[in-house]
């Protein structure tokens, strides 16, 4: 059992990342490791990805906590999208913190950015630098693996699956009237909520009836990137907010469609609950999507396309017995591939690693 500094982004935000934290902290690799948990999430307007007096301040904040709380830890584990270059600073400069008392680092990537920013030699050579204090480096995704392993060279990055609590997310004997469509994530344009809007709009103007649902809060740009996307779904979908996360497996139980129509994503939880939680899914071909959604869970359409996007959400809302097939397919998927376990277990054998000396 080793004793580790959990790092990353908890209440009040939502998403990806505290989601997956939650995960850890009370599942499997809770249990087989001395876990603490460092929330370094802040009630304030977001500025993610920006040069501010507040972001700076909170980064310094943190890097003191950081060190502080590793003391006498074996493992940071530090969780960041990793992209932009603010964001790669902030994440090294905590590594740093870490590595100083004498903690082994490791640094877990979900941003599904990284691939397009990491691309000159410039940006590459800012990651080499930021991740020198880092033992190793995780990525979520296939071509986050490639990326970052082209920057940071052989052997100091591994990809580790995302995975869903399967206990948790179940099915549930949904059939509504007219059927559901589900979105979760942040209100933003970038995650393609606009173009389920579009797409809606498409489908209801040919008469295939169907219930629009946007679970989610402001994104991690600020509050006026969600403002496009407030507008144009006012009379078309219906806003559901935030949920803590013991709600979250109502909410998909309750739907019965899950679409994530994304510009751009690395291994997404929300595409995985739903899977888990027996929804048909319906989502863009970003990131590790297409190695998710088989055409026998769903269907993965071009990003920024509300017409394919209408065309692979009609089939299943028109079609009861589709939805109930291509839901069971999701859900076996899920168990069998993708479960909260086995990325506990991919874990543990890398914090062995890491402080063996098996990965430098």
């Amino acid at each position: 059992m080793s004793k580790v500094l959990l790092v990353g982004k908890g209440f009040p935000d939502r998403g990806g990342i505290p989601t997956f934290l939650n995960t850890l902290r009370h599942g499997e690799l809770g249990e087989l490791h001395q876990i603490t948990f460092l929330n370094v999430a802040h009630f304030d307007t977001p500025e993610g990805g920006e040069v501010t007096a507040g972001n700076i301040s909170r980064t310094l904040r943190d890097a003191r906590n950081v060190f502080r709380m590793a003391k006498g830890q074996d493992i940071v584990h530090i969780h960041s999208a990793l992209a932009p270059a603010v964001t790669v600073g902030r994440a090294g400069l905590l590594g740093l913190a870490g590595r100083l008392r004498g903690a082994k680092v490791v640094m877990h990537a979900h941003g599904g950015n990284i691939e397009t920013w990491l691309t000159t030699r410039r940006t590459r050579a800012l990651m080499r630098l930021a991740m020198r204090p880092t033992s190793h480096v995780v990525a979520v995704w296939s071509a986050g693996e490639q990326t970052l392993g082209r920057a940071l060279g052989p052997g100091r990055v591994s990809l580790i699956d995302n995975g869903v609590d399967t206990s948790r997310f179940v099915p549930a004997e949904t059939d509504n009237h007219p059927p559901r469509v589900l979105y979760v994530g942040l209100l933003t344009p970038r995650k393609g909520v606009l173009d389920l809007i579009e797409a809606s709009r498409l489908l209801r103007d040919e008469g295939v009836e169907h219930e629009l649902l946007l679970l989610g809060g402001m994104p991690d740009e600020g509050p006026e990137a969600a403002e496009p996307v407030l507008a144009a779904a006012e009379g078309v979908a219906r806003l559901l907010g935030t949920r803590p996360p013991e709600e979250m497996p109502a909410e998909y139980a309750d739907a019965d469609v899950f679409c994530l129509p994304s510009w751009w994503e690395a291994m997404p939880l929300s595409v995985l609950e739903a899977m888990s939680a027996g929804l048909p899914v319906v989502a863009s071909d970003v990131g590790d999507v297409s190695r998710l959604v088989t055409p026998e869970c769903g269907a993965v359409v071009p990003a920024k396309d509300p017409q394919r996007l209408a065309d692979a959400l009609r089939g299943l809302l028109v079609d009861p017995e589709l939805r109930r097939r291509q839901g069971e397919a999701s859900r076996r998927r899920a168990v069998e591939a993708f479960s909260s376990t086995a990325t506990a277990r991919a874990i543990d054998r890398l914090f062995h690693d890491v402080r063996h000396g098996d990965h430098a």
